[in-house]
């Protein structure tokens, strides 16, 4: 058994001693600090370690690195090259290749400084926010539609989606990132942060049909607020508390409870996206532009009806006696050859809009199409829609009591709770009761107020006491850099996470980035910079594997697989057709039938704009019970619960999905396209160019050898050939990997 398996099982057994020994059943019961593991602790700044080779280092990260190396006899890797450098930062910040443009300007940039402003543009991109918007939402399960049976569609989610981007590519203050998600209608005057509330409906809904327990679905959202918004900020497995005492966290079920209490006022609600007077000036405009359409489009009706009934009866009388038959028995009786009989009927009985106006007197004619301009007229000005945001709402008066429920069960009742922080997160000599006061809600047209459970919820989420805030999302950013957490499970922090690699560094980076105003691009530059960053994948000694076998210490870079989104858009940027324009409404790609008939309800209707195909894959409609095929073979998480780490399977579905899905044999014939029509088909020009395009580098002589010998003497016409080569490209792993 390993040390760290070792480690593991005998904090476990701790645990659950102390869980069976004192039940968590009040706030009083939590030791003082000095007992509390290091995650309930509030983070102090640690002063720098010591290391010898000072020369290695570029950044304070770089020390508490450096040290735990030197103390394992470990040395670490060489720099990578400057390429490896400019794909590895492009991939991490932007989640696309570098263009020709950035890799010239890179490689010819001599000055000291080069690497530095290298990441200052690349986060100063509107890729950036596309980028590291993906990361969060995964985290909260973002997702278009509810889920389970119905698996309805949310038609307003995607404007939570777009916040987000919007964030980080702002640099929005996590605080206020974090405090606008929870309780921006009681924190922020600003209209813009209301779809940040989307944050609290983004958990699955089951929706029955019958008789429905009210109880039961209340409690279910509940449910999902509680443990997504713990997984997201907490870093902990919060919900193992709904039922009994957490078996393995110092969270007794009470504290579950109480934190659910912060929500209890909380309602869904679709609210509108605009200031009270424009909202009202654009409501006045619609009913005025609706009520002059309906009279005309009723003045147009009472001319063709007569008309219509005339042609219809006609054409009835055409049909055939069992026909005729047919269409007279009322639908809930006829047999099933009645039935077929009807649907074969149905396109001779379709009176036409010429037939119309062909069997109408000469007057009426003219009035009918003098009619039908003005309906077209209308159409064309109909007055701006109210835009409309998913967020949440609380109610003023008559809060519902929160109770502890047996076996999480809402029909039996135990102790009423109120608000109250978990007991285990606040710090000695602080209140685990919220000060809570009415607010002023900035969505309410009539000035209304909301309890203000969840401001202070937010308050105390964003407070520099905070044990778990600032560590939960730096390690969440340093993982997504380097491969691998500081605390190996982003979202979970408790006993049974993994054990914490670096806590020193991790504590010293929370309080660095909690102080310098909760900066998320600067947390960026601090990790970026670092020498630790900057290592090459290959060791400077293979024996290093000995003793760190999981690189836990970080002796060298640790090589990535690119996500499912990014190899998507991958194939999208380096073939060509990338669309780069943001934000709207989920695009819905064109699936294979036997795919889009999976829908319990419905008909899954592409995109009529072809061009949103090739949007990024962040803009993808998001449909919880159907995923697109090349973005579940290559692991994009599930949306059914929070996603802090995703899964790198390797299997042989991938390999086929790359060599005989028709979507990548597309992006490989556009690749052709384009890189014949910027150098044409001469192997001596357009294979150094596909190289370049695609993995960032020349190709090496065998390389060229062989692509050559296979374009000059393939099966196929030159452009197959060419379309054939391209497609081998996109299967080599050096565009699947980061390096």
């Amino acid at each position: 058994m390993s040390r760290h398996a070792l480690r593991q099982l005998l904090k476990a057994a701790l645990v659950l001693g102390i869980c069976a020994s004192s039940g968590f059943t009040s706030a009083d019961e939590v030791d003082d600090a000095s007992d509390r593991e290091w995650q309930y602790q509030t983070p102090r700044r640690p002063a720098l370690p010591r290391v010898q080779g000072t020369d290695w280092l570029r950044t304070p990260v770089d020390a508490f690195i450096l040290s735990e190396l030197e103390s394992a006899g470990l040395q670490p890797a060489d720099q990578a090259d400057r390429r490896v450098l400019l794909r590895r930062l492009c991939f991490d910040l932007l989640g696309l290749p570098p263009t020709l443009e950035q890799t010239r300007a890179f490689l010819g940039d001599r000055s000291p400084d080069a690497y530095e402003r290298l990441v200052d543009r690349l986060l100063a991109s509107p890729g950036y926010g596309e980028r590291w918007a993906q990361h969060w939402l995964d985290v909260v399960r973002y997702a278009d539609s509810d889920g389970f049976e119905y698996d309805d569609p949310r038609p307003h989610a995607w404007r939570y989606r777009d916040w987000v981007i919007a964030a980080f590519n702002s640099n929005k203050p996590f605080d206020r990132f974090v405090r606008d998600q929870i309780a921006a209608d009681e924190l922020s005057s600003d209209l813009s942060d209301l779809p940040a509330l989307g944050l609290h409906r983004m958990g699955p809904l089951r929706k029955n049909a019958g008789v429905q327990d009210e109880q039961k679905n209340r409690q279910e959202v509940l449910t999902e607020i509680v443990d997504g918004f713990a997984s997201a900020f907490l870093g902990l497995t919060f919900g193992c508390a709904r039922c009994h005492d957490h078996k393995f966290d110092p969270i007794p079920q009470a504290d579950y409870y109480r934190m659910q209490a912060f929500f209890a006022a909380t309602d869904a609600a679709d609210v509108a996206w605009l200031p009270r007077a424009e909202r009202e000036r654009r409501e006045t405009a619609l009913a005025s532009w609706r009520q002059r359409r309906e009279s005309v489009d009723k003045e147009l009706e009472d001319i063709l009806q007569p008309v219509r009934s005339r042609l219809l009866k006609a054409k009835r009388g055409q049909l055939d006696a069992r026909t005729r038959s047919a269409l007279d028995t009322d639908a809930a009786t006829r047999t099933e050859q009645q039935n077929a009989l009807v649907e074969q009927a149905q396109p001779l009985l379709v009176v036409t809009q010429d037939e119309l106006l062909a069997g109408l007197e000469a007057d009426s004619r003219r009035r009918a199409v003098v009619l039908q301009g003005q309906l077209t007229r209308l159409d064309a000005d109909r007055p701006q829609t109210i835009p409309t945001v998913m967020a949440v709402r609380d109610r003023e008066r008559d809060v519902p009591a929160t109770f502890v429920l047996d076996r999480g069960d809402p029909h039996a009742r135990l102790k009423q709770v109120p608000p109250q922080f978990p007991a285990i997160l606040v710090g000695p000599g602080q209140p685990v009761r919220p000060v809570v006061r009415s607010v002023k809600s900035s969505q309410s047209s009539d000035g209304g107020a909301s309890p203000g459970r969840r401001a202070a919820l937010a308050r105390w989420l964003t407070d520099s006491e905070h044990p778990l805030t600032a560590r939960v999302f730096v390690n969440r950013v340093w993982y997504h850099h380097f491969g691998r957490g500081i605390v190996a499970t982003p979202n979970d922090f408790g006993a049974m996470g993994a054990a914490v690699s670096h806590p020193r560094l991790l504590d010293w980076l929370a309080v660095e980035f909690s102080e310098g105003g909760w900066n998320v691009k600067r947390l960026h530059r601090q990790l970026l910079l670092s020498a630790a960053y900057r290592q090459s994948s290959r060791p400077r000694r293979p024996s290093a594997v000995l003793v760190d076998p999981d690189n836990q210490l970080l002796w060298k870079a640790n090589r990535r697989r690119i996500e499912a989104e990014v190899l998507r858009d991958s194939l999208l940027f380096t073939a060509g057709g990338l669309n780069r324009s943001m934000g709207g409404p989920g695009v819905r790609l064109p699936l294979p039938p036997e795919i889009a008939s999976l829908q319990y309800k419905g008909q899954w209707q592409p995109d009529t704009r072809p061009a949103r195909f090739r949007q990024r894959s962040i803009y993808l409609f998001v449909k919880r019970n159907i995923q697109n095929p090349l973005l579940e073979s290559f692991d994009a998480p599930g949306t059914l619960v929070p996603c802090g780490r995703r899964s790198r399977s390797a299997h042989a579905g991938q390999a086929l999905m790359l060599l005989n899905s028709p979507v990548v044999s597309e992006r490989a014939q556009m690749f052709a396209a384009r890189l014949a029509a910027e150098v044409g088909t001469d192997p001596a020009v357009v294979v150094p160019r596909a190289y370049r395009l695609a993995v960032g580098r020349e190709p090496k002589s065998e390389e060229l050898r062989l692509a050559t010998a296979f374009l000059q003497r393939g099966a196929g016409t030159p452009m197959e050939r060419l379309g054939d080569f391209c497609l081998a490209m996109f299967n080599l792993d050096e565009f699947l990997y980061i390096d």
